[in-house]
């Protein structure tokens, strides 16, 4: 399954988000969570909310979300 994800995304030339990522290959949370260090150690650079350091007001969906910040 690992070498399938690193495969897909190394042959990918565009973006591709988590939700993408774990809907191909049909991935749970905890799945998703012992495969993401391997694809960083392989040198899958892999966007997330904490990393844009994204705020609320600059958010197009922030006056229909009720989270405090991104990604939380």
């Amino acid at each position: 399954m690992i070498n399938q994800v690193l495969t897909f995304l190394k042959n990918t030339n565009e973006n591709i988000s988590i939700d993408e990522i774990k809907r191909k290959f049909n991935l749970n949370n905890q799945e998703w969570e012992i495969l993401f260090p391997f694809l960083i150690s392989n040198g899958i650079k892999i966007n997330t909310f904490d990393s844009l350091n994204l705020k609320c007001s600059d958010c197009p969906i922030n006056k229909f979300c009720n989270k405090k910040n991104c990604g939380g």
